[in-house]
């Protein structure tokens, strides 16, 4: 989801800093920590997107796979998911990653991540 003029996230606790604006080209992967949880974020098709970061097949984490527009591929067994919505475009997975909004603004990436969530 891109950033559009309006409140700036660096103000809401809600959003935590991914990476710079820079550091992200199109397809690229870029993992964070959030809590106890993994986020991958990646840049497909000119948007940022945020995803969780271990595939639900196995116990693989997924900044090692390749980002192809918003096919994002799990270096393991290759299972392949829409990094726009979660969802399970080809198998062994077959449970959806959750997503979480990401934005662009002042030259950073944020996700939107609820504390103890």
């Amino acid at each position: 989801m891109q950033h559009t003029e309006g409140s700036n996230p660096v103000s809401d606790n809600a959003y935590i800093y991914a990476c710079s604006s820079s550091e992200l080209e199109e397809g690229d992967l870029i993992e964070c920590e959030a809590g106890k949880d993994i986020i991958v974020v990646g840049r497909g098709e000119g948007k940022v997107y945020a995803i969780d970061g271990i595939c639900t097949h196995e116990h693989s984490e997924l900044v090692g796979g390749e980002l192809d527009g918003n096919c994002l591929t799990c270096p393991l067994h290759f299972a392949c998911f829409d990094i726009r919505d979660g969802s399970v475009l080809e198998g062994p997975a077959d449970t959806p990653l959750q997503v979480y909004e990401a934005i662009e603004a002042d030259g950073a990436v944020w996700v939107r991540y609820e504390r103890g969530g």
